[in-house]
């Protein structure tokens, strides 16, 4: 645990440093209210202020240490107090003072919650006045209201310094918002879960912590994302000192207000301003998606996907009820794809399917034209239903239901869900992502891979997703580009065949396929998954991925189940993770890794010693087929190894070398075996269709062995003997 707790604070901590952009007051006209809703905003804003002027020219009237001493901690409860909230607005104002140095954050606790109950006091004040107001029907003619506006109370969570329920490590947050009813009482929050979290902050003595500010709210608010399946992007609170600032969490990035000093009227004024625009705001300027609700008896989600990708002139929506989830958004960046087994709510059958919800990034479209674009897996999933559709295949893929960029119901229309519907506006960031929300519905219905029960089910698995892998590649053109562990799925099998083949393998996630003829030239841009992604992709080489490079993510794939387990049963105890020369796949910078897979896939020797010795003592068939695909890829004649430089070949490959070449090289010769050679990666791309008929027939062989194994297992089953691997 420790291990996963340092890396990602490693990784939050560069993220603060490199990926927070700084002074984007931009953000507060995100949740400004329309026109016609100032008139109700403003008034609670100009009385939420006038209380703390009032307050403030009373207290500074008073002896300081009467009103900000140490000693006047101890009076903080959990209850609202109007006089005492005045109060902890004017003694947070002070935090620079004298009185205050060498006082830990924990002081700031209870001011916060004060100062941020006493906004909500007025904003509930004011919205209750309003709805009393519309209540009396007007003589005459009634006037139309001036907004439909349902405001919620932004209120604090009790305590401080506190671990929320739905977290997976030991982390500690400083504080968090909530969003309740107007109708709540105004007091702090008793139950901490990160599933009813609004917003997280942190909080620091000194303005010089807030990179340690950023670096934690980072690190906690992936949390939000974990636990909050409608939640689109986040929102987070600092405050270092007397200076606070805003803060929204999209997809690639985090952007940050400019500083609120609550020490001075402008300061106090702006975040008064911010908290009360997120209690009259839209929820999907919140971050919510309102499509989705959850459903807390059922412990699921009922979620409206749009029947069609148009332009909006014509919507309809199938309503789908989640039975379980298969994935969640854990990360803090990136495509947020969320998975789930679901059935459509009328249907009462309870056929089920798979129901895919992620961010993806549209290719070969610029951000103003991309909003006209279908999400690049509907279009391939289409594609691969079109070109299978009149065959008969010994094989499953995914056939897509319905697919559609998802839409928001914003002043009564409806938007497309994308990057350009978080900003409302596009302010010339050249450095931001374009992205666009899609929703694909698919059948069949698979299991996450680890659910096989021995080494030959996992085979059969692996098989069926590389035929699929080989035949989508020859009948649509298209190149997966992200075998993973994630991405093969088990479907259990009812046929007559399931003695022999009790599990079949699903190959999903198109998102990343390409088609082959594509960028001819190719980018060398990056696409896949750690620790699984090929050594060209790492290094962002040049060129075209190919086939090639699909199958040695698949070796990967394998090493990696035959070191640490392929299913719970077989999990490789903490000190085998720790010293596994495999755990190289997922340390440091994705060059670091190249050059650690280079020197260990360089030689059956390197690769035996440094991977296959790590795999478990019983996968003997998952071993044999590693080697299999390993020989096939690597050592192929005419493209052997995977080192082709001086400096790889002297640092790892020493028993290349001849006695002759190490006695010339003593001599202050140059060894012919550490001359510059072409790229073995490089060149076996001019043997890639006699590498895949070999690659074929080895996967092909394992399966058929593990067909037996599968029978001996199924008849063993029924004599209480154990079947030999």
């Amino acid at each position: 645990m420790k291990e996963i707790m340092d890396e990602r604070r490693h990784e939050a901590e560069y993220i603060a440093k490199h990926a927070v952009r700084k002074d984007v007051d931009s953000l507060f006209s995100l949740v400004e209210p329309k026109k016609a809703a100032k008139s109700i905003v403003d008034p609670i804003i100009e009385a939420t202020l006038v209380t703390i002027k009032n307050g403030f020219r009373t207290l500074s009237g008073k002896p300081i240490n009467a009103v900000i001493g140490k000693d006047r901690l101890a009076e903080y409860g959990n209850s609202f107090d109007l006089d005492r909230a005045v109060e902890s607005t004017f003694r947070l104002s002070k935090l620079n003072e004298e009185l205050f140095q060498g006082v830990s954050e924990a002081v700031m606790y209870p001011l916060f919650r004060d100062f941020i109950m006493l906004v909500a006091h007025h904003v509930k004040a004011g919205a209750e006045s309003l709805i009393a107001e519309r209540s009396v029907k007007p003589k005459g003619k009634r006037k139309k209201p001036s907004a439909a506006i349902e405001p919620v109370l932004i209120l604090p969570y009790n305590g401080g310094d506190f671990k929320p329920e739905g977290s997976d490590d030991r982390t500690k947050i400083d504080g968090a918002l909530a969003l309740c009813k107007l109708s709540s009482p105004i007091e702090p929050q008793s139950s901490s879960n990160y599933k009813d979290m609004f917003a997280i902050n942190e909080l620091k003595r000194q303005e010089s912590e807030s990179l340690q500010a950023f670096t934690q709210l980072v690190e906690y608010t992936r949390n939000i994302y974990a636990n909050q399946d409608h939640r689109r992007f986040a929102w987070g609170l600092t405050m270092c000192g007397t200076k606070v600032r805003g803060c929204l969490f999209h997809h690639d990035g985090v952007r940050a207000t400019s500083t609120m000093d609550i020490a001075s009227p402008g300061g106090r004024e702006r975040l008064v301003a911010l908290l009360v625009h997120w209690s009259f705001c839209n929820f999907t300027r919140l971050g919510y998606d309102t499509n989705m609700r959850r459903l807390k008896e059922e412990n699921a989600w009922e979620i409206r996907c749009p029947d069609h990708d148009n332009d909006g002139k014509r919507n309809s929506f199938t309503t789908y009820i989640t039975t379980r989830t298969i994935l969640n958004a854990s990360s803090l960046f990136g495509r947020h794809t969320r998975c789930y087994i679901a059935r459509r709510k009328d249907d009462t059958s309870g056929t089920e399917v798979v129901l895919k919800d992620s961010w993806s990034l549209p290719r070969d479209l610029k951000k103003q034209s991309a909003i006209l674009t279908v999400p690049d897996e509907a279009r391939n999933l289409q594609l691969i239903k079109e070109k299978f559709a009149s065959e008969t295949l010994n094989f499953s893929y995914p056939q897509v239901v319905t697919s559609s960029r998802a839409k928001l119901s914003v002043g009564g229309k409806y938007i497309i869900d994308d990057t350009l519907a978080i900003y409302e506006y596009d302010d010339g960031d050249e450095e931001q992502m374009y992205r666009v929300r899609s929703l694909i519905v698919t059948t069949p219905v698979g299991g996450f891979i680890k659910r096989v029960e021995h080494q030959g089910e996992l085979v059969l698995v692996l098989s069926d997703a590389m035929e699929c892998h080989n035949a989508i590649l020859e009948k649509c053109g298209l190149l997966h580009r992200d075998i993973s562990v994630n991405n093969i799925l088990v479907i259990t099998n009812d046929g007559d065949d399931s003695l022999r083949r009790p599990v079949k393998g699903l190959l999903i996630d198109y998102d990343h396929a390409i088609s082959v003829d594509q960028d001819s030239t190719g980018n060398g841009t990056r696409s896949g998954t750690l620790p699984y992604m090929s050594i060209h992709n790492l290094e962002g080489a040049p060129g075209k991925r190919s086939a090639l490079d699909d199958w040695e993510s698949l070796l990967y794939l394998i090493c990696w189940l035959g070191t640490f387990g392929i299913n719970s049963k077989d999990r490789a105890n903490i000190n085998k993770k720790k010293t596994a020369e495999i755990e190289k796949w997922r340390r440091g910078t994705m060059q670091d890794i190249a050059e650690c897979k280079r020197r260990q896939m360089n030689s059956m020797d390197t690769f035996s010693v440094s991977i296959l010795a790590g795999f478990q003592k019983e996968y003997k068939l998952l071993k044999r087929l590693a080697t299999y695909i390993y020989m096939a890829l690597f050592q192929h004649g005419g493209c052997e190894g995977a080192c082709f430089d001086t400096e790889d070949i002297v640092a790892s490959n020493l028993y290349d070398l001849t006695f002759s070449d190490i006695l010339n090289d003593l001599q202050g010769g140059q060894s012919s075996s550490k001359q510059s050679k072409p790229d073995p990666l490089a060149v076996r791309k001019e043997y890639e269709k006699e590498i895949v008929d070999d690659l074929l027939k080895a996967i092909r062989a394992a399966a058929a062995a593990s067909e037996d194994l599968c029978m001996q297992r199924a008849i063993a089953q029924g004599s209480g003997t154990a079947p030999k691997q």
